[in-house]
């Protein structure tokens, strides 16, 4: 085999790695960054936006947690003394860990910066909400998709550049 064809398997090994590697610390930070508020799960909370703009509502649980499943949420405004326009999430954004999974649902439309109240109606009586928070992010479903791709794409990368490097050592190319 010609060595251009081991220099090409090696550097898009290496290739790989670097993309790997900076996509996801890029992606670890992305979901640092996006978060504005983290509150406890409670019929009623008090959050602050620093800035206007879309804020997506996250809700951070444990697993199979149902205390929440038929709730309503309502962000008020105490100045104008109406709701913020909302929506739900109609493609949800999950993140998950070993015992824990956190699930987009409602985007708020905050007009000016400044102290809302959080209203949650449906919260099962019986469920334990300790675990559970509120989360308030910057929307970062777009970026994520992109982090992903290029997850995916020095993955690929990595492996088959190894492959191919492999092989042609072992004389199989």
């Amino acid at each position: 085999m010609p060595s251009w064809f081991t220099a090409l398997t090696v550097g898009v090994a290496l290739l790989g790695a670097t993309i790997l590697f900076f996509s996801i610390m890029r992606l670890v930070a992305l979901m640092r960054e996006s978060e504005v508020a983290r509150l406890p799960a409670a019929a009623e909370g008090r959050v602050t936006f620093e800035e206007a703009g879309p804020y997506v509502l996250h809700i951070e649980q444990p697993r199979f947690n149902l205390a929440l499943l038929h709730a309503e949420f309502a962000l008020h405004d105490p100045r104008t003394d109406a709701d913020v326009r909302s929506s739900p999430v109609i493609f949800r954004t999950t993140t998950s860990g070993f015992s824990t999974a956190s699930v987009s649902i409602r985007r708020f439309e905050i007009e000016r910066p400044g102290i809302y109240r959080l209203l949650v109606s449906g919260i099962d009586p019986e469920g334990d909400l300790s675990k559970i928070h509120f989360i308030f992010a910057r929307p970062y479903a777009a970026a994520l998709f992109v982090l992903i791709l290029c997850t995916v794409l020095g993955g690929a990368c990595l492996v088959g550049g190894t492959v191919f490097t492999a092989l042609q050592y072992a004389g199989k190319l």
